[in-house]
């Protein structure tokens, strides 16, 4: 038997870890935005935000595509991002069931 207060503390862990993968999420896809646009990426601050947003792409070592706009499409970033949300779609399965 579960006690009564320990299905909410589980619900509120999972939410958060959720929480979480969605944040890392969103900090891949401003990665893939930014390295898609050559001009973006080139500038002084595009060149800053992926230096940090780098450290949430998973480096999976697959090759990224050039775009016609000077960037790359980094396949490693939207691995990334369609990873994260899978596993965040499972933990709201999880957490419905806590």
């Amino acid at each position: 038997m579960v006690a009564k207060g320990s299905g909410s503390a589980a619900r509120t862990i999972v939410t958060l870890l959720m929480d979480v993968l969605v944040a890392v999420a969103v900090m891949a896809v401003a990665h893939l935005v930014v390295a898609f646009f050559g001009s973006m990426s080139g500038s002084e601050w595009g060149k800053g935000l992926l230096g940090i947003t780098r450290l949430f792409v998973l480096p999976l070592g697959i090759t990224p595509v050039p775009t016609p706009y000077g960037g790359i499409f980094d396949v490693n970033a939207a691995a990334t991002v369609m990873g994260l949300l899978g596993v965040e779609w499972a933990l709201g399965l999880v957490r419905r069931n806590a």
